[in-house]
């Protein structure tokens, strides 16, 4: 029996003399003394008493101990197979329009974003198109999230498209839920009360602070403030359907999310909220274009003050009350997942990355053409298969890594990021939990 490789220590935590386990491929997290430390350290000893191999033996179950036999690059490859093949489920992001009412100036899409919407004839063959698929996968779950742009600037394709999925769950008793990720200036009680009755299960909706900071970050197009209206929405929304509450952040704004937290409470919201997530403010592709090919941008994620800002932030949403992510599951790359997970454009286009969304040069296929995608995942990971934190980042995210060099397939090893985010995430997730239990 030796010690997985992917299994990290974090020593004296909870307490002193005691250590936090977490292993990154299985998620099993446990806290073990230093008695049954020094009995790791020493793998693979012998004369154990009976205490100490029945914990080997459950340590062995969460895969945080692996029989000497087996060979750990194998398992992650077999791992990550397991990933690509897997069809239990269908992830599918609709497109409804490229069009927005906002004008961010961070805006990811900014380039790309024009007066196309989907119309009635392509939101019907998108319901053929994914019919097809469920029909050839055969899926134990089917869930959708409509993007944009501004999704709710077309309704109407969201009700064919929904409709059309919910006859055909129904029809196999298939379980489908779908989702909206919204600015929130649309989203009405009217508008949610409805298309609960197509499956509608939860709405993103982006506040960058306090109406002062959102509002600059956040402003309609004719440059007026979005913040009232938002606010407005979400207390009428908040109590019939699953909100979460997301936001991004730099200097300029930061010292205000932690005001926002305390509105959002003082508003009642703590606990109608499903999370809450604060993210720093990414660069976009006209960005990436302003200089030479090759160039290293840097990548904002990994300056020690940002990350420092997005764990105090999780705190202080945790204190006040609020539910947060977590951070810890798998956060692989949808382009190095299955191709169970896809982009389907107002025209119709298939692409595997929001990021990407827009660019003739990483479409992957068309819902007029089934059977024809490149739906192909890119094993990019197996140059970072000697890592502890392979499981959870799978090579990084290729996005990043076209922003800051130019290039999907260049290195942007995120391993100082990882280091830093998954152990002081850990001890936070930890501490709450034992607070709340």
């Amino acid at each position: 029996m030796k010690l997985s490789r992917n299994t990290l220590f974090i020593e004296d935590f909870p307490d002193p003399q005691r250590y936090l386990i977490f292993n990154t491929r299985t998620q099993a997290q446990v806290v073990i003394d230093e008695k049954l430390k020094k009995v790791l350290d020493s793998l693979p000893g012998n004369n154990h008493d009976q205490p100490t191999l029945e914990a080997l033996g459950a340590l062995e179950r969460m895969g945080i101990l692996i029989a000497d036999s087996k060979d750990e690059k194998r398992l992650i490859e077999e791992w990550f197979q397991t990933i690509k093949t897997d069809s239990s489920e269908i992830d599918a992001t609709v497109l409804t329009t490229y069009d927005c009412n906002f004008a961010c100036p961070y805006c990811i899409e900014e380039g790309v974003k024009h007066r196309v919407y989907m119309d009635e004839s392509t939101a019907e063959r998108t319901v053929s198109y994914i019919t097809g698929r469920v029909n050839s996968a055969c899926p134990k779950r089917l869930s959708v999230n409509f993007y944009g742009g501004e999704p709710l600037l077309n309704p109407k394709a969201i009700r064919i498209v929904a409709r059309g999925l919910k006859e055909l769950t129904e029809a196999r008793e298939l379980p489908f839920c779908f989702s909206i990720t919204t600015n929130g200036a649309l989203l009405t009680s009217e508008i949610v009360k409805e298309l609960k009755e197509y499956g509608l299960k939860s709405v993103k909706i982006t506040l960058d602070g306090t109406k002062e900071f959102h509002n600059r970050k956040r402003p309609f197009k004719n440059g007026r403030g979005s913040f009232d209206i938002i606010i407005k929405n979400l207390l009428a929304v908040a109590a019939d359907i699953e909100v979460d509450v997301g936001g991004n952040f730099d200097r300029e704004n930061l010292a205000s999310i932690y005001e926002l937290l305390d509105y959002l409470g003082a508003l009642g919201l703590t606990d109608k909220l499903r999370s809450v997530e604060f993210k720093p403010i990414f660069l976009n592709h006209q960005e990436r274009e302003k200089v030479p090919h090759g160039s290293d941008l840097g990548c904002v994620f990994f300056e020690p003050a940002v990350m420092k800002s997005m764990i105090d932030l999780k705190k202080a949403a945790l204190d006040r009350g609020f539910k947060v992510n977590t951070g810890l599951g798998i956060n692989l790359c949808s382009m190095v997942m299955s191709g169970s997970v896809f982009i389907i454009d107002p025209v119709g286009k298939l692409y595997r990355c929001p990021g990407f969304v827009g660019h003739e040069e990483y479409v992957v296929g068309n819902i007029d053409q089934p059977g024809r995608e490149d739906f192909s995942a890119k094993d990019l990971w197996k140059r970072c298969s000697d890592c502890v934190y392979v499981p959870l980042c799978g090579d990084g995210c290729l996005y990043a890594a076209y922003i800051r060099y130019g290039d999907i397939n260049r290195l942007n090893c995120q391993k100082s990021y990882m280091e830093y985010m998954v152990k002081e995430q850990l001890k936070l997730n930890y501490r709450h939990s034992k607070k709340t239990s």
